[in-house]
C-alpha cells in the first residue's frame, strides 16, 4: 500500500495543519484567492501537489460546487495515483474515475447509489461519506469507539445512523470540522472548491499505519451508542413505513450479503449502528446474551428484528416487513427470543 505522501505537512498537532507554504507563492497562483482567503494555505498546497486544478484563466473559483465526478478525480489524484484513468476518448470524462472509486466502495452509501450521476453537486453530508470510505480504501486506521462517542457535533441528531458514523470518524481524525465554534455540520450545505482543497490537504498528513487504538469504551457504551444511531433511522423511517419484500439491503455484517424484507429492515439498521465491523452467527444463547443492534431470526426462521432494549424476561424490537411496514417497540418475551434460530451480533466475543 502506497503511503499518503506527507510532503505538504511538517506536523500534525491537535488536528491543526502546518503548512510550508509561502504568502508571496500563493498570491501569484490564482487570481481570485487573495492572501487573506481562508482556504488560501489549502488550496495552494492542493494545487502546488497536482490534487486540483485551476479553472482557466489564471482562476480558481473557490466557491464552485464540487460534483462526484471532480471529487472522484481529486481523489484519486492523492489516494491511488497509480491507478488513475488513461485518457479518456469517446465517453463522459468523468467516468473512467467514478468506476475506479466505485470498485473501491468510495461512493457507497451517496447520492450514486440512487441514480445521481457524476455531473451531481455532492452537499457536505456526502462529502463526509465519501472521505470516509475513501480513507478506509486507502488502508487509513479508523478512530476507536472511544474516540468517536467523544466527538461533539450539535446537529448530528439531523442525519442517519451510517451519516452520523461517517461525521463522527472525518470529525475525529481532524479532516473535515464545523462550521461555526460550536461544530456544527450543516451537512445539507453543498461542498465547494476551497472546502474540497482544504479536506484533501488535510487528508494527506493522515498514514495508513496510524496509531494504536484507544481501549474501546465498556459494554453499556457501546449499547448506548448503538441505540443512538438505530433511533436515529426512526426520523427517515418512521412507524407505518411501507416495507416489504421488495425491499433489500445489501449488508456490510459479512454473513449475508443482501437481505429482503424484514432481513433487509434489520441490516439496514445493523450497519447505521455498527458500519463495517464484521458480525458473527450465535445459535446457542438465552436472553441475557442479547444486546441492543443485535439481529433475531424468530417465529421459525421467517422473522428478523433489530434489539432496542433488553430486560429482565422480554426485548423490545424494531422490523420492517410487519404487516407490510415499519414497526418500532414491539415487546417479545423471553421465551421467543430464546427459541430464535439465530442470533447475528457484531459485538465481539467477551
Amino acid at each position: 500500500m502506497k503511503k499518503l505522501t506527507k510532503r505538504i505537512f511538517v506536523g500534525m498537532i491537535a488536528g491543526a495543519v502546518a503548512l510550508s507554504v509561502s504568502v508571496t507563492a500563493l498570491a501569484a497562483r490564482f487570481r481570485d484567492v487573495p492572501a487573506g482567503h481562508w482556504a488560501a494555505d489549502y488550496i495552494d498546497a492542493a494545487a502546488e501537489s497536482g490534487w486540483v486544478e485551476g479553472c482557466g484563466d489564471g482562476l480558481f473559483k473557490p466557491e464552485k460546487r464540487v460534483t462526484y465526478g471532480e471529487f472522484a478525480a481529486m481523489l484519486l489524484r492523492l489516494l491511488f495515483p497509480a491507478e488513475l484513468p488513461e485518457k479518456n476518448i469517446g465517453r463522459v470524462w468523468y467516468e473512467p474515475y467514478l468506476e475506479t472509486c466505485a470498485k473501491k466502495g468510495i461512493f457507497d452509501g451517496t447520492a450514486l447509489d440512487l441514480g445521481a450521476d457524476g455531473d451531481t453537486e455532492m452537499t457536505r453530508t456526502e462529502l463526509a461519506v465519501t472521505v470516509r470510505n475513501a480513507l478506509l480504501a486507502a488502508g487509513v486506521k479508523m478512530p476507536g469507539e472511544r474516540e468517536l462517542l467523544a466527538v461533539s457535533v450539535p446537529d448530528l441528531a439531523k442525519y442517519g445512523g451510517g451519516e452520523r458514523e461517517a461525521i463522527r470518524a472525518v470529525y475525529a481524525l481532524g479532516v473535515i470540522r464545523g462550521c461555526d465554534e460550536r461544530g456544527t455540520f450543516r451537512g445539507a450545505e453543498g461542498m465547494t472548491r476551497a472546502e474540497a482543497a482544504t479536506v484533501l490537504t488535510r487528508m494527506s498528513g493522515l498514514e495508513p499505519s496510524g496509531e494504536v487504538t484507544p481501549p474501546a469504551p465498556d459494554l453499556e457504551a457501546r449499547q448506548r451508542a448503538a441505540y443512538e444511531a438505530i433511533i436515529a433511522m426512526r426520523a427517515r423511517y418512521p412507524e407505518g413505513t411501507p416495507w416489504t419484500n421488495e425491499n433489500s439491503y445489501a449488508w456490510h455484517g459479512g454473513v449475508f450479503n443482501v437481505g429482503y424484507g424484514c432481513a433487509g429492515f434489520a441490516f439496514l439498521l445493523s450497519d447505521a449502528a455498527f458500519g463495517q465491523a464484521p458480525a458473527r452467527m450465535v445459535r446457542s444463547f438465552t436472553l441475557e446474551d442479547a444486546r441492543v443492534g443485535d439481529i433475531l431470526r424468530v417465529n421459525g426462521n421467517t422473522h428478523s428484528v433489530v434489539v432496542l432494549e433488553v430486560r429482565e424476561d422480554s426485548v423490545i424490537v424494531a422490523e420492517g416487513n410487519y404487516n407490510g411496514a415499519v414497526h418500532w417497540g414491539r415487546e417479545l418475551p423471553r421465551a421467543t427470543v430464546e427459541n430464535a434460530d439465530y442470533l447475528l451480533t457484531r459485538y465481539g466475543e467477551d
